[in-house]
Formats: structure tokens, sequence, C-alpha cells
């Protein structure tokens, strides 16, 4: 079963309130509070960008956001297939009425969406066909409802790049994935990176760039769990932890965004009295 919500409804997603239409939209499905994270791109991916649309899908599951994609062939698909592979919360956005999977083939993804407690949108009614120029518009809510749009592979045209400037236009930190300058699905990545998009070179940095955007990994439970004793000079992190000095400050700086601890000078002081010595 669908249903309509609208501009006004405490449940309609705050994220749509910064466009300037700010269409009711049909929904299947379960909304979530969490952050959500765009990963989009071409249909015409490479191996390459499937395996990566895949890792970016999970690891961005696994930290507890949302995973919102278009439910296209190549790179959505991609997403979602990830992001279900970790137990975490799929949106799928549709070019098409609420009860059309286009393309057909995508109907075993839309379905585990479904049946995961994740979310189907679209901005059409029933059995409304999927038309070419629903997409462009279709494009504006992924952009919208996301904190942070990734695009993994695109070409110097379509959606993908529709989607970035979108996203670019409403203040959404925009993330590509470089790659060849001489391979057509690399092209609109390049592009965006010159244009200023942040570069982003892994299912690792990803999470550590988006945690400085969207607040830390739900599932990042007290910044890896090892709470430093109070007073702790930061280099002696290096022996207590086992990890270079480069790590520990990274570790620090997730500690003091997550409020696990505050530095005083060269010092860290947990804050819980559960300091462990």
């Amino acid at each position: 079963m669908s249903r309509r919500i609208s501009p006004g409804e405490a449940v309609y997603p705050a994220g749509l309130l910064d466009l300037e239409d700010s269409p009711p939209v049909h929904i299947r499905g379960e909304l979530s509070a969490v952050p959500a994270v765009a990963v989009v791109g071409t249909r015409r991916c490479t191996s390459y960008g499937v395996r990566l649309a895949e890792a970016f899908g999970l690891a961005i599951a696994r930290a507890g956001w949302s995973v919102v994609s278009g439910l296209a062939r190549g790179i959505d698909a991609a997403a979602h297939r990830g992001c279900l592979s970790g137990g975490g919360h799929a949106v799928a956005i549709l070019g098409s009425g609420i009860d059309v999977c286009y393309p057909k083939e995508n109907k075993p993804i839309l379905d585990q969406i479904l049946d995961t407690a994740g979310l189907v949108v679209s901005e059409y009614p029933g059995e409304t066909p999927p038309d070419r120029w629903r997409f462009p518009a279709r494009n504006r809510l992924i952009a919208a409802w996301s904190q942070a749009v990734v695009v993994v592979e695109a070409a110097a045209t379509g959606g993908a790049l529709i989607t970035a400037r979108l996203a670019a236009e409403l203040g959404r930190p925009v993330f590509a994935v470089p790659g060849d300058v001489d391979r057509g699905a690399s092209a609109g990545c390049n592009l965006l990176i010159r244009d200023g998009a942040f570069p982003t070179f892994g299912a690792d940095d990803l999470i550590e760039e988006l945690s400085l955007i969207v607040g830390p990994p739900a599932s990042r439970a007290r910044s890896d769990g090892s709470i430093p004793p109070a007073g702790a000079e930061i280099e002696a992190l290096v022996d207590i932890w086992g990890i270079p000095l480069s790590e520990v400050l990274a570790r620090i700086g997730r500690m003091e965004i997550d409020g696990s601890l505050t530095r005083s000078g060269n010092r860290v002081i947990p804050s819980t009295t559960e300091s462990r010595q």
C-alpha cells in the first residue's frame, strides 16, 4: 500500500522543503530520520564502478545512514544492492508511478527494499509510465532528500550530473570518484572534480569525509571502543592503542566529534567516567 504525504505534514521529509516547489510525494515502506547519502551514476558503468558503488552502499549502510538512489540500471542498482547486503535502509526514488518498477529487471531489488523496511518514493501516483522527461525531475528529489551526493561513474552528460548540479545548488556537498581521463564513464566525475566536487578514493575515505558532514557513524561505538586514560598524552596513545600517530590523531578527531573526549593541549580528557587504565 502507498500513501501520499504533503508539505506541512510532520512526516514530510525536511530536505524536500529546500525545493522551490516541494511537491507532495507518494511513498511505500518506512520513513527514517537517519542521515541520507545519495549514490548515483551512469547506467553504462564499468565493472569497477559496480564494485565501488556496492562498496559505498555497504559502507554507508554499516555507518547507520540511508542510501538514496534512483533504482536505475548500473550504479544505482549496485548502490542499492550494497546497502541491502549491509542490512541498511535503502531509499529508491522513482521516475515512474509509485507502483511501477522501471526497469523491470530491478523488481527483486525493489521488493527487497520493501521487505527490509526501506522506502520507495515517487511524485507520481499509481501506474504513471516511466516517460523519459520524468527522470530529470526525479533527480531533484534525490538531491534534496540527501545530505550529500556521491557520483561513482558518469558520462560528460546525463542524469548523474543533473543530480550533482542540483545538489550543489541546494548546498549539498558533492563527491566524485576520479578516473582515467580517456574513459567515458569517468568523464563526468573528472569534470565535477574540476568544478569543485570533493574527490573520494574509496569507501573508508568516503565515510571519514561524510562523518564531518552528517556526524559520526551510528555504528562507530565510542569511536572504535577504546577510551584513553584520563590525561594521557597524545604521543603515548601510539603505544596504548598500537597504531601510528596519524591514525591516533584521526581517532581522536572522531572522538571529539562524537563527544567522547576533549583535548587540553597535548593531553586528552575523556567525557566519560569509565576511562580505561
